[in-house]
């Protein structure tokens, strides 16, 4: 069957297919209810990734720990009023009360040690009754003294203080995002009333799990506000270009199907939509555009050249039913590439992605040529539009230059190609939430004044049972802590040797010369139990110390950190263990750590899946396109327009992230329709109406030039629309994929016909 006959049949049976068309949509509604949302940041790293299964093995040996972290800042900027740590004392009581926390810390809960006489008391550091200035004093003392609690629990100056609620979720991802929203909902009434009693001290609230729920919340922000501004930019652009508003519906209605029928898919394929994901509407709605904008355009100009309606609409599926399906594979086939990426979220909405694509073909071959015979369709014949006339200046200007172009094209190409050079991999994954969020203003707050949001965790083995209390292990571990907080950008080192340094301080009339490793092993096995057994519940060091006594956690707390830092940071700690303490086998670990590598994992594996879809690709158009050269000549200008907005960021932002690295496979698929549009008017000018290379080229530009213009346009508006996203991994993605768009329709414009016409030359010359 060709593509006219199938136009005939749509055009004759248009309501039966109008039925199909219906009964395709309602099945993949049956997938809607499939459909379910996952905050966990977790989400982001495959189950295979080496540093998250260095962390879950850590988290395994001691305990996971979520949190919650609060900063208080009094308007006087003193934490060491009696009234700021009256406050201080009430808010850590009622943060024990915290859905699903297992402990809480502050400077008033810390356990203080010391000596009295020929005892060791170990106590709060505020305890509960009336609080003295005396009280105040002691505490500011032994506070800004402490390293265990200074630049962690309280700045250095006393100007701020923290407080930490350990929280332990639920395995379960569904139950953990449930958990969440319940422990956030404690934690807002509580900031509320905080606010209400304490009006002279500031509250800001961070941490892993107010994170956590910020996916989810932009999630939402993203779907309610920019989904409805895309349909509206996608409406207003199709109506102006098309010039009929029952074409923009038409368009509109083709894409919110597609929408439909990829959630519904998702949903059947179970998919779980989390903060990247839940862009995949507005992508396709973006996406979906082209094959209505391409179908329609065609029916309207046949209809304006004196063509009746119905064999304008079987002219226009004769024509484009087949480039249409050529771009929504080769458009598949760069989303499937995704497949690759070492990030699930992006590989899902790759999934998404393809699958909606391939759905939003079936409406525009199906419903959209039986929507067309149905309504009526007016338009004004044998008129030439403004666009008709700029098409045709370009075409005239392209075959006049083309040496010229050809030439410059190139110089311009080779000059952003070196911006590549410029990219470095870096990220900052704390400020992936954009200022409009609360988060990101409180986590900046945060580590502006007190510590760093970003941690390297070690788990130090000391090579046998009960080990840790060696004093050469301990020894070691307090040289290693000593080695991270001489370096940049560390404002806080947890290890289990200032405590022991701290409590033999203590044992021995709190004399400072005593403030360091004891002597023997039985000493320090000693200390270590009396402090379990003196602490009140919640407060011992299960969670720094393994159960054997082998092993012991290190955090390192690093401020403004971005991930090359932290990457930087903890190969410069295994270069310096290899020299100076061989026997401490450890990597870096922590949420932090894995995210300052999945930039650069997911730059390498979507390498393979640019080049798998780039082979992919180039298959199905040499074999559409019926012709080697051709086929092979058409990826120049659709490799070059991702590079080329690679080199641009090079030399405009010079960073690149998680995000940045799906972009190439991606507008891979998307860039390829303009160039098989283009070339198939231009092949047909040849080979059906024996034109002239110039003449085709005129012909090319004449009949599918504006068409081209208004989808480049609909795709570049629709990602500025997601460029606004309030979360940096989709605004980075849109803004990166815009720059590709109009590179491509550029090349596809000012590129590609000069060479076309320069292989022409070549071929006729070696007849």
């Amino acid at each position: 069957m060709t593509a006219e006959d199938y136009g005939k049949i749509i055009v004759k049976r248009k309501w039966l297919a109008l039925l199909v068309g219906f009964l395709f949509t309602v099945f993949w509604i049956g997938g809607l209810s499939g459909l379910s949302m996952n905050p966990d940041n977790r989400i982001f790293f495959s189950k295979d990734n080496p540093q998250l299964l260095a962390l879950e093995t850590l988290e395994k040996t001691y305990s996971r720990d979520d949190n919650v972290y609060l900063v208080l800042a009094p308007k006087d900027k003193n934490v060491f009023s009696p009234s700021t740590l009256a406050a201080v004392r009430e808010m850590t009581e009622r943060l024990w009360q915290t859905p699903y926390s297992s402990r809480v810390d502050s400077i008033t809960n810390f356990q203080w040690t010391r000596s009295d006489q020929d005892d060791v008391i170990i106590s709060d550091l505020v305890e509960e009754g009336e609080i003295s200035e005396d009280v105040a004093n002691n505490a500011m003392e032994v506070a800004l003294g402490e390293p265990l609690i200074r630049n962690l629990l309280v700045d250095s100056e006393g100007l701020v203080t923290g407080l930490n609620v350990n929280i332990i979720m639920p395995e379960d991802p569904i139950a953990s995002g449930g958990a969440t929203i319940e422990i956030m909902s404690f934690i807002r009434a509580e900031q509320a009333r905080f606010a209400e009693k304490w009006p002279d001290i500031n509250l800001y609230v961070s941490g892993g799990v107010p994170l956590t729920l910020a996916f989810t919340e932009v999630s939402m922000s993203d779907i309610s506000t920019l989904l409805p501004i895309t349909l509206l930019v996608i409406f207003i652009i199709a109506g102006i270009a098309l010039r009929a508003v029952s074409a923009a519906f038409l368009t509109a209605l083709i894409a919110i199907l597609a929408v439909i029928g990829m959630m519904g898919a998702a949903g059947y394929m179970g998919v779980i939509i989390n903060a990247v994901t839940s862009n995949a509407p507005l992508m396709l709605l973006i996406l979906s555009i082209a094959h209505c904008v391409h179908i329609i355009n065609t029916q309207r100009l046949q209809m304006r050249a004196g063509v009746e309606k119905k064999e304008a609409i079987v002219e226009s599926m004769r024509v484009n039913l087949k480039p249409v399906f050529i771009t929504s594979a080769t458009t598949a086939v760069g989303f499937l590439s995704m497949h690759f990426s070492d990030s699930p979220p992006f590989r899902e909405l790759g999934y998404m992605l393809a699958a909606g694509n391939l759905i939003a073909f079936v409406n525009a071959a199906l419903v959209l040529p039986a929507l067309l015979a149905i309504l009526p369709a007016k338009v004004q014949p044998k008129k030439t539009f403004f666009s008709q006339r700029i098409m045709d200046n370009l075409s005239n200007f392209v075959i006049e230059k083309q040496k010229y172009l050809l030439s410059i094209s190139s110089v311009i190409i080779v000059g952003l190609l070196i911006g590549i050079s410029q990219i470095k991999l870096d990220d900052t994954w704390t400020t992936y939430f954009s200022e409009q969020f609360e988060i990101r203003s409180h986590s900046d707050f945060l580590e502006d004044n007190l510590t760093g949001l970003n941690a390297i965790e070690y788990s130090v083995p000391a090579g046998e049972e009960n080990g840790i209390n060696n004093p050469e292990y301990l020894a070691n571990l307090d040289k290693f802590a000593n080695w991270y907080r001489a370096q940049e950008g560390v404002n806080h080192v947890s290890v289990v040797s200032d405590t022991i340094k701290r409590l033999n301080k203590a044992m021995n009339g709190d004399q400072e010369s005593f403030y360091k490793i004891p002597e023997t092993q039985e000493l320090a096995a000693q200390y270590l139990l009396l402090y379990e057994l003196s602490v009140p519940f919640g407060l011992d060091l299960n969670s720094s110390i393994n159960v054997t006594k082998s092993a012991t956690r290190m955090t390192v707390s690093v401020m403004h950190a971005s991930s090359a830092h932290l990457r930087e940071l903890d190969e410069k700690a295994q270069v310096w263990l290899a020299n100076n303490i061989p026997e401490f086998k450890t990597v870096g670990s922590g949420l932090s750590v894995i995210f300052a590598h999945l930039s650069e994992r997911n730059i390498n594996s979507m390498l393979f899946g640019s080049f798998m879809a780039l082979v992919i690709i180039s298959f199905i158009l040499i074999f559409a396109l019926r012709s080697l050269p051709i086929g092979i000549l058409s990826l120049i200008p659709n490799i070059f327009p991702a590079a080329m907005a690679f080199g641009l960021w090079g030399y405009l932002v010079g960073e690149v992230g998680i995000a940045i690295a799906v972009v190439g496979a991606m507008t891979l698929g998307i860039v390829v329709d303009d160039t098989v549009h283009f070339l198939s008017k231009y092949l047909r000018g040849r080979k059906e109406l024996n034109k002239s290379p110039e003449d085709a080229t005129r012909y090319a530009f004449s009949t599918v030039g504006f068409a081209l213009v208004v989808t480049s346009c609909a795709l570049i508006g629709g990602f500025l629309v997601l460029a606004s996203s309030g979360f940096r991994v989709n605004s980075d993605l849109a803004q990166l994929s815009m720059i590709t768009i109009a590179f491509a329709i550029i090349a596809d414009f000012l590129f590609l016909p000069p060479l076309l016409m320069k292989l022409e030359n070549l071929k006729n010359k070696s007849k």
